[in-house]
């Protein structure tokens, strides 16, 4: 007897071994990748890239801006053949403009000097082309910011303003002809109005004139 409570006593050791393991793994990963994408933010290269937002719901109910890049086909240049669900790296540069354009795709890094996106094959389109998927497609917005989306027509420029720094991007901002997406909902406007309406309004006087006692002579 006293060696089997040895012996569980052991395997709940290490189980508790391996569970804090995991754990110290899961938040040293979760770290990385925070760091990774605050330093994209603070010193990547800046680029705007025309977009389309929706907006969604997750599954814990927070409100996110899902960004769709429309620009998601693009040529393939490696001898290999591709792949769905690879991992592969997607050639890019700026125009005079400052826009986003794609030269193509391949498994190896450009060479140096050259931008370049980590993305996935999601398909594979006919004449030596492939669909692929960034992995920087949410915008986190105010809940009351967030309906200036059903302001949208297929008529506005919509432009996502993105840094890229070693093939992890960051969107900083989404902009419909030029004004940032949260300044056109309702929620902006609404504001807007009451502090117009607090700078019209009287300043209050801390102490009224009929109060001022006054003084003997």
């Amino acid at each position: 007897m006293k060696l089997l409570r040895i012996n569980i006593r052991r395997l709940n050791t290490y189980k508790w071994i391996v569970l804090i393991g995991v754990i110290v793994m899961q938040l040293g990963t979760l770290a990385y990748v925070g760091w990774r994408w605050h330093n994209a933010g603070v010193d990547g290269i800046p680029y705007q890239w025309r977009c389309m937002p929706r907006l969604e719901t997750a599954m814990f109910g927070t409100d996110y801006i899902r960004v769709i890049f429309p620009e998601d086909t693009t040529v393939w240049l490696d001898n290999k053949p591709p792949h769905d669900g690879n991992t592969v790296y997607i050639y890019i540069k700026s125009d005079n403009k400052g826009m986003l354009t794609i030269q193509g795709a391949a498994y190896n890094k450009p060479a140096r000097g050259v931008d370049y996106i980590k993305a996935k094959i999601v398909s594979i389109r006919h004449k030596g082309k492939i669909q692929f998927k960034v992995p920087f497609d949410r915008y986190r917005m105010a809940p009351q910011m967030t309906d200036g989306i059903y302001q949208i027509s297929s008529a506005d420029s919509v432009i996502a303003q993105i840094r890229m720094k070693k093939g992890v991007g960051v969107i900083e901002g989404i902009f419909v002809n030029g004004i940032p997406l949260e300044n056109i909902s309702n929620g902006a406007i609404i504001e807007a109005r009451k502090q117009a309406q607090q700078k019209n309004m009287p300043e209050k006087r801390l102490v009224e004139s009929g109060m001022v006692p006054i003084g003997k002579h």
